[in-house]
């Protein structure tokens, strides 16, 4: 993945255009001066005052690459913003800046992934529309406070390739302790099990066999009968419960919407308080995947 950030341009050009009248006789008000910036190649940029003969405002032209009213550069911007949306912390983002050389506070960094994540949700909506499903649950979940349910309950599906892979895993871990303990029918009851969930294509309704493996351990309250009980019945109660869309059955749309980065963040937070927080990561990290390996950043910075 290849990432254009912004640069900063050396030289200044004079812009004679009035910002307050938009005529284009602006005169040269002050002489070349150099204003301290932080950036991890550049100390300073050059500024220059102007003049407008007609409406008598006076405005500053700067060095392409600062934003009005910054000392720090678009550059070291979009570099705290990759770092924090790659895994790090505010602090520890804060931390490699210091590294480079430039300070940089934990504030400034959260107040740029912000900006930057409302500028890619802008581009996002302003591209064409798709009609894909979005909506969709695999078992991870972000809290937020006021809000219980995103969605009607009959809209709820659960993602059939995550269902598949935590509930096979489950019975080939039940199946390795059952031949570790000789129990050859508790071991092919989990192999069984195995086979019924890679089922292609995968019945709608719950299959007679493992209702029968599910009468078999209903009683069982002990050790590694109990744990297989256990399994049985959460993979029963949940079979109908499991996206049926042969067009997206791993609601992959969902996946990009929501993004690895919302689950990651969700983890070590307690929670998102208000809706603009919890699209701020999902829109930003799904413009950071780029298209073709590259991602422009002077878009969102």
């Amino acid at each position: 993945m290849s990432y254009i950030i912004p640069s900063l341009r050396w030289a200044l050009k004079l812009d004679r255009h009035c910002p307050y009248c938009r005529r284009s006789q602006g005169r040269i008000h002050s002489g070349l001066r150099h204003r301290a910036i932080s950036d991890p190649k550049a100390v300073s940029i050059a500024q220059r005052r102007m003049k407008c003969p007609w409406c008598a405002h006076t405005w500053t032209i700067r060095s392409d690459g600062v934003g009005h009213g910054r000392r720090r550069s678009d550059r070291l911007r979009s570099l705290g913003v990759v770092g924090y949306m790659l895994g790090m912390s505010y602090r520890g983002t804060e931390a490699f800046m210091g590294c480079l050389g430039c300070r940089s506070g934990k504030s400034s960094i959260e107040r740029d992934v912000a900006e930057a994540a409302a500028k890619a949700q802008q581009l996002h909506q302003s591209a064409p529309r798709m009609r894909v499903r979005v909506l969709g649950v695999d078992g991870t979940g972000a809290a937020m406070a006021g809000c219980k349910n995103a969605a009607p309950e009959r809209r709820h599906r659960i993602c059939l390739t995550h269902w598949r892979k935590s509930k096979g895993k489950r019975a080939w871990d039940l199946h390795r302790r059952a031949l570790a303990e000789d129990r050859p029918l508790e071991a092919e009851s989990m192999k069984q099990l195995q086979e019924l969930l890679r089922q292609e294509p995968r019945p709608p309704t719950v299959p007679q066999e493992l209702e029968r493996l599910v009468r078999r351990y209903i009683k069982c309250r002990k050790g590694l009968l109990w744990k297989i009980n256990q399994l049985l019945q959460h993979v029963e109660r949940t079979w109908e419960q499991v996206s049926d869309d042969p067009r997206d059955p791993a609601n992959n749309a969902t996946e990009r919407i929501i993004g690895l980065t919302l689950k990651i963040r969700s983890k070590t937070m307690r929670g998102f308080k208000v809706k603009a927080k919890v699209l701020a990561h999902p829109y930003l990290a799904s413009f950071l995947r780029g298209s073709d390996g590259l991602c422009d950043l002077r878009q969102v910075i």
